[in-house]
């Protein structure tokens, strides 16, 4: 008997490894071998690694606001092998680690069949949001520790344990830690769990329960840290680390956060936000129903932060990637009591079929319009360029996409090396220092975005000369 399940193991996880192979090879364009494309977020992420794996110590010899743990799994992914195909079976991994805790979560309330296939009904509405950045975004990293804190959250509330045991809480301070290090707010779904059973307990007058799983919290919030702080105090860049991460960050999101124009916000909502309202009008009706009471309240109340944090911030696709697992558990909580739910399961099931079917149409389309000849174009240019450099030279990429990198196989020798100018307007200190490093002249080449006009350049003019340019980039040469 024991043997039968584990193989029955080994038979659902290769399945949904396999899965999740085909999932990523279609739809995470910067890491698919069927796209040329170095991605937007992801080719930065990818520069990360390639620099850190050549030598180069994050944030003190190059600087991006995106914590130190997407830092490590670029490096690892990307940076040793210099290619999409291990980053693509790392991706791989941690969406099947994530299925995997799916299932699980199904398997609470359904049989195994049903909880197979709502389990694979994950990987269509993670298209949803996928597509927007072309896969390896941090959302996608951090999917699994969500998933599976979720899992335990799922459980104690439908177990109607009388206490919430201490290792669930080590998880959530583990996915809390990791959120810090790459993007505080991707911990927002695990940290409402983790009030809503504060409450609970509280309700319950559990002191020591609740004493045990605020140690066990913190506890998995220093199994991240410590090890990190260490690293980064060693290297001699623990200030450099704190201040990208954290300081920089928060002028970022406080400088990104706006209400749109409506005709945007409208387009976004249809496209990406229909899954999550009517995901409150199933939540509203399994609690008005009294089925799982205090488990769909955790839902609704995250449903509605995520649609309040997505409004009010620059409306990018991926940010909802994180949102992923309170859609499907809200989907399998209805499913489960589908006798009394099946209308709104329908309904629910038909808003989701039309969205996969509408957004991918349109992500696909944008695909062939922009990504299949002018992402092409572009790498091309970039290697054009990268052609007229001579070896051994100082050089840095100036206001462009990193994938310029990527592209040629150099480094940059300025901690600021791509989208400087709009770094720079997001906080006066790190424009300052951009500014002190390109007057400094140290760079023998700098490589320029044609298609632009930004303030640095009037700094640039006077001391650098034009050596090559082709309809993309021009290549100035310090005269």
């Amino acid at each position: 008997m024991a043997k039968s399940k584990s193989v029955n193991k080994i038979l659902l996880t290769s399945l949904f490894f396999v899965s999740a192979v085909i999932f990523l090879v279609i739809f995470s364009w910067s890491t698919s071998p069927l796209y040329t494309f170095y991605g937007y977020d992801s080719s930065i992420f990818k520069t990360m690694g390639k620099f850190t794996a050549d030598g180069l110590i994050p944030y003190k010899d190059f600087f991006d606001h995106k914590g130190p743990v997407i830092v490590f799994i670029e490096w690892l992914g990307f940076g040793l092998t210099k290619n999409n195909y291990t980053l693509l079976l790392l991706q791989a991994i941690f969406l099947t680690v994530a299925l995997y805790g799916v299932y699980k979560i199904a398997n609470i309330f359904l049989a195994n069949k049903k909880s197979g296939l709502l389990t694979l009904i994950t990987l269509p509405v993670c298209s949803f949001f996928m597509t927007g950045q072309g896969g390896n975004t941090v959302e996608e990293w951090i999917l699994p520790l969500l998933v599976w804190s979720s899992y335990f959250a799922v459980r104690f509330f439908a177990y109607k344990e009388k206490e919430h045991s201490f290792k669930y809480s080590i998880l959530y301070g583990v996915t809390v830690a990791f959120a810090a290090f790459s993007r505080l707010t991707n911990a927002t779904p695990v940290l409402i769990f983790a009030i809503i059973i504060f409450i609970y307990l509280l309700k319950q007058k559990a002191w020591k329960n609740i004493l045990k799983n605020l140690l066990a919290f913190t506890v998995g919030v220093l199994i991240i840290t410590i090890p990190i702080l260490i690293w980064f105090a060693i290297n001699g860049a623990f200030s450099d680390m704190i201040y990208a991460t954290f300081v920089f960050n928060f002028k970022y999101m406080k400088s990104r956060s706006l209400v749109p124009d409506t005709g945007r916000l409208l387009r976004h909502t249809a496209r990406y936000l229909l899954p999550l309202i009517f995901a409150v009008v199933l939540q509203i009706a399994m609690i008005v129903k009294k089925k799982d009471v205090w488990l769909n309240v955790s839902l609704l109340i995250q449903t509605v932060v995520a649609v309040v944090m997505q409004l009010t911030s620059a409306l990018f696709p991926h940010y909802l990637y994180i949102w992923v697992p309170t859609i499907v558990i809200t989907l399998i909580l209805a499913v489960k009591d589908y006798g009394v739910m099946k209308w709104f399961v329908r309904g629910y099931a038909l808003v989701l079929l039309v969205i996969f079917i509408g957004t991918n149409f349109l992500s696909f389309k944008r695909y062939n319009d922009f990504l299949k000849d002018t992402a092409q174009a572009f790498v091309e240019r970039a290697e054009d360029i990268g052609t007229h450099i001579p070896e051994n030279k100082k050089v840095l990429s100036v206001n462009n996409n990193p994938y310029i990198y990527l592209a040629t196989d150099i480094d940059p020798c300025y901690k600021y090396y791509h989208t400087q100018d709009l770094h720079s307007s997001y906080d006066s200190k790190t424009k300052e220092e951009w500014y002190q490093l390109i007057k400094s002249n140290e760079a023998d080449y700098l490589v320029i975005n044609k298609l632009g006009n930004y303030p640095v350049y009037k700094l640039i003019k006077n001391t650098y000369k034009m050596k090559y340019q082709n309809d993309r980039f021009i290549l100035l040469e310090r005269q």
